[in-house]
């Protein structure tokens, strides 16, 4: 019986390794992913190493002997070329996966080999002839009608058989084209045979002509090696693709306990041939594409151990097996990499470590009687879910009877701080942005000093609007981000300088396109003119000068701006999330959380919503459709348009009851409100109309001084936090924000680096602390620059192309002050899970009651949020 060498450490790693093989949970989607493992040996002891480790690959069965515990390859490669290699593996993972566990189908990787082999004319050799139906629309000839041989007499109707069959297999032929179609087009985890860059209609036949002209580069003479890199990375990504299918069964499948663990690649390129390298080029050129591909892909159901001689092209310094061990067993998010073990001799007298199998069924059971056993617990469990339907109408211990209203206890309080007005706080936010710029000016490499062009409103024409907007906080935030850059650059070779240049759009953005003309303008002059921040508002004319930016191929990050129509192109990115996410998340929180008061001291879910809307507004028009498409139970919307209909198309929608002035709308909230008892007022418009509608609701309709609930976005926000709803104590207000609270203990170190950098800046007190709108404005910035940092470190120009394509990888990945910002590929517009969080305000401030998204790498908070002692998941994007 094979042993694993006595290395240092060797028991830890084999149970590493068996850990990391068994531990997958069958409901797991993305587990973490583990990085391959090469280990530098000689030849024998390679060997005896993966033979010990595929020995606990292996179970004994009472009626087959030994059978495998779970597909797995283990090839002992002594000459070849890659894409012989994946081959090799392909047809052992097929030999070695277990039969109770179903067969091992890799249709995607077929299908690439059934093209290639097509073309060369050996596709005769193919053992499975399955894929054969491809074969007529690589070659664009269907099967030939025949009307030769029997018939069937129907009647008057004659119809021959070889014609009934003909047909047949085109329609079949075209049911396979059409499924194969859907899934390139449609399902997220084919994505990776497109090339990154194809921008045509993702069809069938384009599918096809891709891996062609990709088949035909890297065998035609003359190729490099980009071009097999490219066509094995390809074979490669499509069977990753397929096992990640076929560990992702759903809970019916006869199959899903047997697919437990997790697949297993073996490789061993230790043995030099007569001839040369023996296997090692290929094993090391297959690792470091798996390492590539492992990236972008979604499956995490593959461990990879590799054996290497110990030559020169060995990486520097010698890991060690605790550290591989370690890296065995990685955390959520962890970017996997290959990591490389040299190894000696092991020591004479050392003792070998027996390898056992990594798991073993506990209950045998074979596939059929455990879908019949699996339909009886169904069907037991439907016939008690009918005698028991009438428990929640007794007062039971199955009953929720938890009512106790969602309020936060962490609140964030704001106070008008004695200081400059604010306008004179505005001059003084645009002179720190001048101050950095003069720093990049003077101080800077011109070689590593990019601009950035930032677009901003006109301060607002009230003190109140001035303090619940975006202007001062916003332009902190671009110097705050600024000042942190010119405090790494000269440290750091990569790092940059940032000049921002300010463009003052207008009140409300009305002059945005005009603007936005301008900056093509002078982007034609200036190459390092890098990209465009700002947009704090989703409106018709930011949406209009966001089009003419991104034809003129100029990357974008907006701030705060949160409409999906903000989305116009490739080239625009944003830091918030979009209307689409914040509408889900806080619809499913609305639907479960304690938010309209039903006592005194009780709350229940929301039953019904009123949404209260702006038809005109792109941002509240959006928000409120998505909100409405998302809670079932919400009526028809209540439109309203500020400053009258005068001159404007009222949209004519079947759910959008539209009201002409304030006092209607407070009309229509008072009667949904008095109508149904657990109703919630979802208000998407802006807030000097909140404010307005507050002021005629309390005075003029038959509600006054009646509990209300509000849910409102981050317009309501800024009003919240800058102390604007006090002495309200009739209204039970939620309001949504892109950030968490300084002091939250789930703030990553780059959010309280920059909390303590504002707080040290502006004080303790400040009123935009807690709004967003800094630290948005902030992560802007910093995702621009991040991206020319990448570019400077690939020794590439620091122009505009270079730095949209590291934006859009696909594994753009940055720790923001507003949360983690991870344009993942799928994502490229707005950050994978970007964090939203939900504030109740009442008379000691606003206290956050949910956290939704992701705050930071390596924090485990904002995938659930809880109320009294029940835990809710929060959604995630798809």
């Amino acid at each position: 019986m094979p042993e694993f060498p006595g290395w240092d450490h060797s028991s830890e790693f084999t149970e590493a390794y068996r850990k990391a093989v068994r531990s997958r949970s069958r409901l797991s989607k993305r587990g973490p992913k583990h990085p391959p493992i090469v280990l530098r040996t000689g030849a024998e002891e390679a060997q005896q190493a993966l033979e010990a480790l595929e020995l606990g690959l292996q179970r004994s069965s009472r009626a087959r002997g030994t059978v495998p515990c779970t597909p797995y390859a283990h090839v002992d490669w002594r000459g070849g070329s890659r894409t012989e290699l994946i081959s090799r593996i392909a047809e052992e993972l097929k030999k070695n996966a277990p039969d109770e566990a179903g067969r091992m189908r890799l249709p995607a990787y077929d299908l690439l080999r059934c093209v290639a082999d097509h073309r060369a004319g050996t596709d005769a050799q193919l053992a499975d002839r399955v894929f054969a139906r491809h074969r007529g629309r690589a070659t664009a000839v269907l099967p030939t009608r025949d009307d030769t041989g029997p018939a069937i007499n129907a009647g008057f109707m004659t119809v021959p058989l070889r014609s009934v069959w003909s047909v047949a297999e085109r329609v079949r032929l075209k049911l396979w084209e059409r499924r194969w179609e859907w899934r390139l087009a449609r399902r997220r985890r084919y994505r990776l045979l497109w090339p990154e860059n194809y921008r045509g209609k993702r069809t069938y036949a384009a599918a096809l002509d891709e891996f062609l002209r990709m088949w035909e580069a890297a065998a035609r003479p003359g190729s490099g090696p980009r071009d097999a890199d490219r066509w094995d990375g390809l074979l490669l990504a499509a069977l990753m693709t397929d096992l990640y299918g076929h560990a992702r069964q759903g809970l019916l499948h006869p199959g899903r306990r047997r697919r437990r663990p997790r697949h297993a690649l073996l490789l061993n390129g230790a043995r030099t041939g007569p001839g040369g390298d023996g296997g090692s080029a290929a094993v090391a050129g297959f690792v470091r594409l798996y390492g590539d591909q492992q990236r972008p892909s979604p499956n995490a159901a593959t461990v990879v151990v590799a054996a290497l001689p110990d030559t020169h092209d060995a990486a520097p310094g010698g890991g060690t097996l605790e550290e591989a061990a370690r890296r065995l067993d990685p955390v959520r998010g962890t970017v996997p990499t290959p990591y490389e073990v040299r190894l000696a001799r092991p020591e004479p007298g050392s003792r070998g470590i027996t390898v056992p199998p990594v798991w073993t069924p506990w209950v045998r059971l074979r596939p059929g009687r455990e879908l019949a056993l699996e339909a009886g617990a169904l069907a037991v469990t439907l016939w008690l879910t009918g005698q028991l339907a009438f428990v929640p109408y007794l007062d039971s211990p199955f009953t929720d009877t938890y009512t106790r209203c969602l309020t936060g206890t962490d609140y964030v309080r704001q106070s008008e701080a004695g200081g400059p007005a604010l306008p004179a706080q505005y001059a003084d936010a645009l002179e720190m942005i001048a101050e950095q710029n003069r720093v990049a000016r003077t101080e800077g490499e011109p070689e590593r000093t990019v601009t950035i062009a930032h677009v901003r409103a006109s301060m607002a024409p009230n003190a109140a609007e001035r303090r619940s907007g975006a202007a001062i906080p916003e332009l902190r935030g671009l110097a705050l981000a600024q000042q942190a850059l010119h405090g790494l650059a000269p440290a750091n070779d990569n790092g940059i300088w940032v000049r921002i240049k300010t463009y003052d759009a207008g009140v409300q953005f009305r002059n945005a396109r005009k603007v936005a003309a301008e900056i093509v303008r002078e982007a034609e002059k200036d190459q390092h003119l890098i990209g465009v921040t700002g947009f704090t508002e989703s409106r018709t004319e930011t949406v209009e000068a966001l089009r003419m930016l991104n034809s003129a191929r100029i990357p974008i990050v907006s701030s705060t701006a949160t409409a999906k129509a903000m989305e116009v192109g490739r080239y625009y990115h944003g830091a918030a999330p979009n209307n689409k996410r914040e509408a889900r998340v806080v619809a499913e929180f609305a639907k479960r959380a304690n938010t309209v008061r039903t006592g005194e001291d009780s709350c229940a879910p929301a039953e019904s919503v009123a949404v209260v809307t702006d038809p005109t507004d792109v941002y509240s028009d959006e928000l409120g459709k998505e909100f409405a498409k998302d809670f079932r139970s919400a009526e028809s919307r209540i439109g309203y348009i500020p400053g009258g209909n005068s001159g404007v198309v009222v949209p004519n929608e079947p759910d959008l009851d539209m009201k002409f002035s304030m006092s209607e709308v407070a009309e229509a909230v008072c009667s949904r409100v008095a109508g149904k008892k657990k109703t919630l007022v979802y208000w998407t418009s802006r807030v000097r109309e909140f404010d307005n509608f507050l002021e005629t609701y309390q005075s003029l309709s038959k509600c006054a001084n009646k509990d209300l609930t509000v849910m409102g976005g981050n317009e309501l926000t800024n009003a919240a936090l800058s102390g604007g709803f006090v002495g309200k104590s009739w209204l039970h207000l939620y309001h949504t924000a892109h950030m968490l609270p300084a002091g939250h203990p789930d703030r990553s170190a780059t959010a309280k680096a920059f909390n303590d950098a504002y707080t040290e800046k502006f004080t303790e007190s400040d009123l935009w602390l807690n709004d967003g709108h800094a630290a948005l404005a902030h992560d802007a910035v910093q995702v621009l620059a991040q991206a020319t940092s990448q570019a400077n470190a690939a020794g590439v120009e620091l122009t505009r192309p270079n730095v949209q394509q590291i934006v859009n990888s696909g594994s753009f990945d940055l720790e923001g002050a507003s949360g983690r910002l991870r344009f993942a590929a799928g994502s490229l517009q707005r950050p994978l899970n970007k964090l939203l969080t939900v504030l109740h305000h009442g008379e000691d401030g606003s206290a956050p009651v949910l956290m939704c998204g992701d705050s930071g790498k390596n924090i485990d908070a904002g995938k659930e949020w809880q109320q009294g002692g029940t835990s809710y998941d929060c959604p995630q994007d798809e």
